[in-house]
């Protein structure tokens, strides 16, 4: 089945892009598993390695927030979560991490 990136998803994460791709796909990645965590029965996979803060989701959060007045179907956010895994790792491989 092919999965097609909601395209409101994809234009929040364009409008927070600051030119440091890989701090905007780490927070992303971070307000995708808190929101999931916190505010849905999704399971985040285990091979994303995150663990859930005991003081709960950084609610504060511009990107935490803007998936909360989004209000879609979890499952599509995971789905675009785990596009910006494969950004993650492609971006780690060219060096671009810190």
């Amino acid at each position: 089945m092919k999965y097609t990136i909601n395209e409101t998803l994809k234009n929040e994460y364009k409008l927070t892009n600051d030119g440091d791709a890989w701090g905007n796909c780490m927070q992303w990645l971070f307000a995708i598993c808190d929101y999931l965590t916190f505010e849905t029965d999704e399971c985040i996979p285990d091979e994303w390695q995150f663990k859930a803060s005991p003081l709960g989701a950084d609610d504060e959060s511009y990107v935490f927030q803007s998936l909360k007045e989004l209000s879609l179907p979890a499952r599509e956010i995971l789905e675009f979560g785990k596009v910006l895994i494969r950004l993650r790792d492609i971006l780690e491989h060219k060096g671009l991490s810190y």
